[in-house]
């Protein structure tokens, strides 16, 4: 009875880990462990779509977007969204202390468009999986140090968690 007990023990360590690595988030062309931690946070800023921010948020940003046929965007997004359901929204951020790579995170599927002086930004690379619970893309994009239009449109729920920073 001890013995079999042991087994299923050994058993359940040697499996349990296993298990969690092949739910996809640890599969990310980069690692989103910080993300996935401010994403689980309760303490989370939220904010309207069209709300302004006077500092870029240190944690998760939950956005409550609006539906589709109401959301409004500096400039249009670069891609129309998928379904006719949708919500979607914009916010307004400052200046990144300094020019460089930063890094957006998604916690669901979304188009994302980061504006700055007037232009799209252009990502320098992104990262996806539909595997990962809470957490669903994240792009990196070279920004300079000036204000920063967030849009995110093609979102199936009603909110949206997002963490931007600085990579590292």
């Amino acid at each position: 009875m001890l013995r079999l007990s042991v087994i299923a023990i050994a058993s359940m360590a040697v499996l349990g880990p296993a298990h969690a690595a092949d739910d996809g988030c640890e599969k990310f062309a980069w690692p989103l462990l910080r993300d996935r931690a401010a994403f689980a946070a309760a303490d989370k800023t939220t904010v309207a779509a069209g709300d302004t921010l006077s500092a870029l948020p240190a944690g998760a940003l939950l956005i409550r977007l609006q539906t589709g046929a109401q959301a409004t965007f500096a400039m249009p997004p670069e891609r129309k969204p998928r379904t006719e359901q949708w919500h979607g929204g914009m916010v307004r951020l400052p200046a990144p202390p300094k020019s460089g790579i930063y890094q957006i995170t998604l916690s669901d599927d979304a188009w994302i468009d980061v504006i700055q002086n007037g232009r799209y930004a252009r990502s320098v690379g992104s990262t996806g999986r539909g595997d990962c619970p809470g957490v669903r893309k994240s792009v990196r994009l070279d920004l300079d140090a000036s204000p920063i239009v967030l849009q995110v449109s093609g979102v199936a729920p009603e909110t949206i968690a997002v963490t931007i920073a600085a990579v590292e």
